[in-house]
């Protein structure tokens, strides 16, 4: 009951975005590639939801912390163990050694965001709910798109961004959000409505997504995220 107590709304949600994340998990272990995914995509959309909530309605004491824990699950430890149980027969090492870099960084990540000022206007490295999302995406854009070594180098590149030091934008602006809202849910739809077009719809994703990986070297100006 104490912590039927302690939860507010946005708390629900994140705990939405780790359900969704165990879902994912299970649905690779079922040999379910596409959903396995597209429940790495429904965890970022409950991840943008709960801070939207959060910053509406106030968070919990232990909002923060839960919100980390979460995200540990649903966007490092489920897109690794997915790409492993599908792609690991290829070259187990290799994939093996990658997907569990992938994650160290991941973590690393979040830890450093969590003894980080939040009042700072960027992120520092790469968010790894964004991380998670440009592998989802990549890889539901269909096999002929999709390589081993395809994969690995954007596993590596994506573990080096969320350790670096490069500036990511926040995306607070509700305007910003429900745009980035409507290109997450695009291969969603997509999925379970028209799946003919979720190839369209995740490369279109993945796209989009690449331009953000490259916001700090493009130095894209504020006012384009924020407004």
């Amino acid at each position: 009951m104490t912590f039927i107590k302690l939860l507010k709304i946005p708390d629900v949600v994140t705990l939405g975005n780790a359900m969704f994340g165990m879902l994912s998990i299970f649905s690779a272990f079922s040999g379910k590639a596409d959903i396995a995914f597209i429940f790495i995509l429904l965890a970022a959309i409950a991840d943008g939801a709960d801070g939207f909530l959060a910053r509406r309605m106030g968070s919990s004491a232990i909002g923060e912390n839960l919100d980390s824990l979460a995200d540990a699950i649903s966007f490092g430890t489920a897109p690794a163990v997915v790409i492993f149980l599908i792609y690991g027969h290829l070259q187990p090492s290799l994939v093996g050694a990658v997907t569990c870099i992938y994650v160290i960084c991941g973590v690393l990540r979040l830890a450093r965001f969590n003894t980080k000022n939040k009042a700072i206007p960027d992120f520092e490295g790469l968010p790894i709910t964004a991380a998670a999302a440009v592998l989802a995406s990549y890889l539901l854009m269909g096999d002929k798109y999709i390589i081993l070594y395809g994969i690995v180098t954007i596993m590596l590149l994506l573990s080096y961004l969320m350790i670096s030091e490069h500036p990511y934008p926040k995306l607070r602006h509700p305007k910003a959000m429900a745009i980035m809202a409507i290109v997450f849910m695009l291969p969603i739809l997509s999925y379970f409505v028209l799946p003919e077009y979720l190839s369209i719809c995740a490369t279109l994703m993945f796209l989009l997504l690449l331009l953000y990986l490259e916001s700090p070297i493009m130095k894209i100006p504020r006012q384009y995220y924020d407004e």
